[in-house]
């Protein structure tokens, strides 16, 4: 009967922890032009894309609202009138499932998300980071506020690029 018992906790257990909406951290990809002066670029402004509708409002929202913020930590801000650079945000998705045990399931969407600057002067990209951002389709508006803050925050880590010195 104990047995029996110690069976029923763990997978009791189990399920809790197959059923909860948590947050999933993804590698974040990035690379960048080594002959830019990231040090020069302290404006930016928004550009919309084709891939950047992809995005939906409320998420396209999230993603500028963090962005700048990190940005802001950086000392640089956002600008309409003669930016140092552009910023580009790309995004897509598809449906997943993750199977647990018990034969419970989760539907949920594994997002890209993409950000790319492009120096205003030459139009031409300087650096980009990406990740993918799980949004689990019964996450709550602040749940998916923190997804998305977790990511923008990862991609931006490598924003301005570190240099090594050989």
């Amino acid at each position: 009967m104990r047995s029996l018992s110690a069976l029923i906790a763990v997978c009791l257990v189990a399920l809790a922890i197959g059923c909860s909406s948590e947050i999933i951290l993804h590698d974040v990809n990035y690379d960048y032009d080594v002959n830019a002066d990231f040090s020069r670029m302290k404006t930016y402004q928004w550009i919309s894309m084709p891939a950047t509708l992809r995005i939906d409002d409320f998420n396209r929202s999230r993603i500028r609202e963090y962005t700048e913020i990190e940005l802001s930590t950086r000392g640089m801000r956002m600008t309409e009138d003669n930016p140092d650079m552009y910023i580009v945000m790309f995004g897509g998705g598809y449906k997943a499932v993750d199977m647990s045990v018990l034969m419970q399931y989760e539907v949920y969407t594994i997002g890209r998300l993409k950000l790319a600057m492009y120096e205003s002067a030459s139009n031409r990209e300087i650096w980009w980071g990406e990740t993918k951002a799980d949004l689990f389709h019964d996450m709550t508006p602040e749940e998916k506020d923190e997804a998305t803050k977790s990511a923008v925050t990862r991609i931006l880590m490598y924003y301005p690029p570190r240099r090594t010195v050989e």
